[in-house]
């Protein structure tokens, strides 16, 4: 398969998006125009908006980066970027989905110099205090994975389920520990979290009395077929190994130990064109690193026809 075309997608959550503080806001443009991003998904845009001051600074933003966007619904606190060179927007999805405080953004991509080979990105900040909004916010995206096309070419009329290329999103919760690559921070013991309301926001009770830290949508997402990536990266001959499942939140006093809440999930027939992931230092910028991961593009466009039998 080809490794000529590579593609980069970033997930970061910029704290309160700079909370007021330009000169901050522009440093982490400039620093994620720095990692040459195709698809951007940002969680914390807070202060963006499609009309108004807060769409100049969306512009700005936009301009820096040298991508195009949109925002999530209502708030208006998720956005996904991409590149207009390597994709195409097709579809901008209705995500005012009831019960999220934090609406995700998600768009069906058309890769560019190709008729047909379309996928589905997204970006989501799923509840920070609630397991039970978590939950179900994580049975939400799994509409992400359940999108059907109908096309038309030479062949015929038909159908197909289009695959995630990658969801980027603060899950607010932990990697199912049965599914932790050897050697990565364990998830933290429910004692370790001294912040009483913290205790309560990361975990739930399995029976009276016990508390098991919550990582239902990390199984959730996968029963769908959507796969944490850098887990899929570690555990590859000649991948980055364990920097792939580094921490994107530092140990804290209220969130306890470091830990990796932050993650890119893409349908899991799509894995084999991960070449690499790494959790970007975003110390001083933000109170989480930033995920990059990298695909190569036309191994992606190769597992697409194949899938469907399409041809060029």
């Amino acid at each position: 398969m080809s490794t000529a075309r590579r593609i980069r997608i970033a997930s970061c959550n910029f704290e309160l998006n700079g909370n007021g503080d330009y000169e901050k806001w522009l440093a982490m443009q400039q620093r994620l125009a720095g990692l040459r991003p195709t698809i951007l998904c940002r969680q914390e845009t807070f202060g963006y908006a499609p009309t108004g001051r807060g769409a100049t600074l969306f512009g700005e933003s936009k301009r820096i980066t040298k991508l195009v966007g949109d925002l999530g619904p209502v708030k208006h606190a998720t956005a996904l970027y991409y590149d207009p060179a390597e994709f195409e927007q097709i579809t901008l999805w209705d995500t005012e989905w009831p019960g999220w405080l934090l609406h995700p953004t998600a768009m069906t991509l058309r890769v560019r110099g190709t008729r047909d080979v379309d996928v589905v990105a997204g970006c989501a900040h799923l509840s920070y205090n609630s397991p039970t909004k978590r939950k179900a916010e994580a049975e939400d995206l799994t509409r992400l994975a359940d999108r059907v096309e109908t096309y038309e070419n030479e062949r015929g009329a038909g159908k197909r389920k289009l695959p995630v290329l990658a969801i980027g999103m603060d899950c607010n919760s932990y990697i199912a520990p049965e599914r932790m690559v050897p050697g990565e921070l364990p998830v933290p013991r429910l004692d370790e979290i001294n912040d009483l309301p913290h205790r309560a926001h990361r975990s739930y009770e399995v029976v009276p009395g016990q508390r098991v830290l919550d990582s239902e949508p990390d199984r959730i997402l996968l029963t769908a077929g959507l796969e944490d990536v850098a887990r899929h990266a570690a555990l590859s001959s000649g991948g980055p190994g364990l920097a792939a499942v580094a921490p994107t939140v530092d140990a804290c006093d209220t969130h306890g130990p470091a830990h990796r809440v932050d993650r890119v999930y893409t349908t899991s027939w799509l894995l084999p064109a991960v070449v690499d992931v790494e959790v970007v230092d975003m110390t001083d910028q933000s109170d989480h690193h930033t995920v990059v991961v990298t695909y190569d593009l036309d191994t992606d466009i190769d597992l697409y026809r194949a899938r469907f039998a399409l041809t060029d």
